[in-house]
């Protein structure tokens, strides 16, 4: 559905497998700059603070457990 609005707003008939490969691969550079990100940050302030953000902790631990179970899903239903 979201492949259509996009299409409609690109003024495209439809999309081809090139813009939604290219799609994939930037959502998962973003995720993974995203985790390293948190992930640094979290480092950084037990490191220079001597505390730990239970929010970091637990959108990493959620980040990690989507992706996990996502991977699993789409391995099991191809």
């Amino acid at each position: 559905m979201l492949d259509t609005i996009l299409a409609a707003l690109l003024g495209v008939d439809s999309l081809d497998e090139r813009f939604i490969a290219h799609r994939h691969m930037s959502s998962r550079l973003a995720l993974g700059v995203a985790v390293t990100l948190m992930a640094g940050w979290a480092s950084y302030d037990l490191m220079m603070n001597d505390r730990i953000h239970t929010d970091l902790l637990i959108i990493l631990a959620a980040t990690a457990v989507v992706k996990v179970l996502a991977m699993a899903w789409f391995r099991l239903t191809r």
